[in-house]
């Protein structure tokens, strides 16, 4: 069927899509939260507030909750990223009718126990101190403090170990009770269940919440950089790790496309030139690829690589030297349909899920592409020509570059 939208009185966006292929039912409610949301003093609390949704309600302990979840056979979770959060149901179609209303008051009703933010801060630091070492990741981080500046998606996800250990129950309340307004959250179902009967259980549940005027996202700016800007750390590693960024077109830009087809060229599976020519050619990565986070706001490519201990110079080369043919010369014919089918591929594929679908639709409609870009989409892919990435290529990948990077201690440049 169809997907069908509607908004109730109250602001908030229902989308339904019922299903017959299976008998799963997956609701997916995104909201605009995330580390946009947030100031540099607040870092962490939207992946703190939403890990302690599912701690208790005003009628249900943790313990509760948990039983009645798993007791029908569902799953419920919930997660934050840098621009929305989301809170996510899948149930069979026998059992919805029973765990919807544990979903809803989730959603509601939090309570924020005192002894599990204590217990939830004590895991977030734990997991901040396990990145550190993850190299590439770390990499990615240096990457997004140097090219974002001061906007707020420098920041990461989990926050910093002084603004986590800072965060009390007040603040994370306070910043449930600011954002989770109907007037800013997208419900997104997919899967086995009647469309009216689930137009009455939202309107039901959800119908009288109130909306309130919205805390604004932070509005700071991108700086173009003049210049190449590097930020390098040294950890106990045995191998170099870097990250390679320059601004790219946001999710809502006309060359979002091509640019996405820009990527798999260059790095989206192991046909692509940076994993051809660094890897299977020269030798000299462990690891390599490229990755188009594109988002709302300033969005950014970032080509990394893992290398050998010494060998910083020449694996930033290397990739540099990629990024410049790439701007110089079309891509082939070949190029060109490997990467549009690798990407329609995938793009299909991650959809074979209803919860995957539910968090899809929302996604598009959060970001005002509107639901239906899921069906657009392959035709616009279709569409891009070598032109196309020659020029996209030339816009944002010819200018100065940020870069991030983990040395061994031995090798720091």
């Amino acid at each position: 069927m169809t997907v069908e939208k509607r908004v109730l009185d109250n602001g908030l966006t229902l989308l339904t899509k019922p299903s017959q292929a299976n008998d799963i039912a997956a609701v997916t409610v995104m909201l605009g939260i995330g580390s946009i949301r947030e100031t540099d003093a607040q870092a962490g609390l939207s992946s703190l507030t939403q890990a302690l949704l599912l701690k208790g309600t005003a009628s249900r302990t943790a313990e509760q909750i948990a039983v009645e979840v798993e007791s029908t056979g569902a799953r419920v979770s919930a997660y934050a990223s840098r621009d929305y959060g989301a809170a996510s149901l899948i149930a069979t179609s026998d059992g919805l009718a029973e765990i919807l209303p544990i979903f809803f008051d989730v959603l509601q009703n939090p309570s924020f126990p005192p002894d599990e933010v204590t217990h939830e801060i004590a895991q977030t630091l734990q997991k901040i101190r396990a990145k550190e070492d993850q190299f590439i990741q770390k990499a990615m981080e240096l990457l997004a403090e140097t090219y974002y500046g001061a906007h707020p998606y420098h920041k990461p996800l989990l926050g910093y170990p002084e603004t986590v250990s800072a965060l009390t129950r007040e603040a994370v309340g306070e910043f449930f009770r600011a954002h989770y307004r109907p007037n800013n959250a997208i419900l997104s179902a997919v899967g086995h269940f009647d469309r009216a009967w689930l137009v009455d259980q939202v309107e039901a549940h959800l119908g009288a919440a109130a909306p309130a005027p919205l805390p604004r996202a932070d509005g700071a700016s991108v700086t173009p950089l003049s210049e190449p800007r590097q930020r390098v750390e040294s950890r106990e590693s045995r191998a170099t790790w870097l990250a390679v960024g320059y601004g790219a077109p946001s999710i809502t830009d006309a060359d979002y496309p091509a640019m996405e087809v820009l990527d798999a060229v260059l790095g989206g599976s192991m046909s692509c030139r940076l994993f051809t020519e660094l890897r299977d050619r020269r030798g000299l990565a462990y690891q390599v690829g490229s990755t188009y986070a594109a988002r709302p706001g300033p969005s950014a490519f970032v080509a990394y690589i893992g290398a050998g201990p010494d060998q910083f110079e020449v694996a930033r080369e290397g990739i540099l030297e990629e990024l410049r043919k790439v701007c110089s010369e079309r891509v082939t014919e070949e190029e060109l349909r490997i990467s549009k089918t690798y990407i329609k591929g995938t793009f299909v594929m991650g959809q074979e899920r209803n919860s995957s679908q539910a968090a899809i639709l929302a996604r598009y409609e959060s970001v005002g592409l509107g639901h239906d870009y899921v069906n657009r989409h392959p035709d616009l892919i279709d569409r891009v020509t070598d032109e196309d990435v020659l020029r996209v290529a030339r816009t944002y990948l010819s200018g100065a570059y940020a870069l991030g990077a983990v040395v061994p201690k031995a090798s720091e440049t």
